[in-house]
Order: C-alpha cells, then structure tokens, then sequence
C-alpha cells in the first residue's frame, strides 16, 4: 500500500501547525498556500479529522483551525489511520489473505496456496511491525521538531 496524498497532506499541514500550538488559529487557506494543497482537499481531510478531534475549528474574525490536543500527545499513527486503511506491504496481509491472478482490472484476490510455507510471509509481517511501532511512537511534535 502506498501512503495516500490525503496522509502525506495531513501530516505536513499538522507538523506546520504544531510547530505554532497554542499560537493563533490558521485558516484552511493559509495552509493551503503554504503547503501548495488545495482548499477543497483540505477541506476533505479536515473534515475527517475534526470528527476525530485532531483538530478543532475556530469561526469568526481571525478563525481557522488549531490543533484539538498538544502536539506530542498526536501520534503520527493517529493521523494516518484516520485517512487510510491498514497499512498492507503485501496483499497476502489483506482481510482476504490472498494473493492476485490476472492484471489490471482483470486481478482478483485468490487464497495463496503457500501462505503457511511462503519464505518471505515473514518478511512483510515484520515490515508492517515496524511501520505501526514507528507510527505509534512518534508525534506531531517530533515531525515538527525535524526528530524524525
């Protein structure tokens, strides 16, 4: 699975927020210029993730939006698993458990018939390990404080 623009989006306006906690609110526009992502885009992400209370709108004169919580208390984990799926470096790893046949439009997921016996089955779950240790133990604050 590649990580979507949604996440990598999320998690460079998030940084360029926590780096300004506590500081006044930034308006979705704001972000947008400084990120080069569209409003509209934004306007989807944000969306999700004031649902989840990552952040939290501010209206009126000088609103926008600040961060629902200290930015060492957001894991990166948080975000992403907000805008995506489970993270899947091999399809074998699906709810479905299977590999693909075909190509294209034509594939479509069949049991893996050496799923107890594949050498590298155990390549991937480690790989996926690591990834949600990573995620989990870092923050917002750490992206933003360039500790990553």
């Amino acid at each position: 699975m590649l990580i979507s623009t949604r996440s990598r989006y999320a998690l460079r306006v998030l940084a360029r927020m926590a780096e300004q906690h506590g500081a006044v609110p930034l308006s979705l526009s704001e972000l947008s210029a400084r990120e080069r992502v569209s409003v509209r885009y934004l306007e989807q992400i944000f969306g999700k993730l004031r649902t989840r209370g990552l952040v939290k709108g501010k209206r009126g004169p000088g609103g926008g939006y600040v961060l629902g919580m200290p930015p060492d208390r957001i894991s990166l984990f948080d975000v992403v698993s907000i805008l995506e799926t489970e993270f899947l470096p091999a399809s074998c790893l699906s709810e479905s458990g299977g590999c693909f046949t075909g190509n294209g439009a034509e594939a479509h997921p069949v049991a893996c018939p050496l799923e107890e016996s594949c050498v590298t089955r155990p390549l991937w779950l480690r790989l996926r390990e690591m990834y949600y240790r990573f995620m989990q133990e870092h923050t917002l604050a750490d992206l933003a404080g360039g500790r990553i």
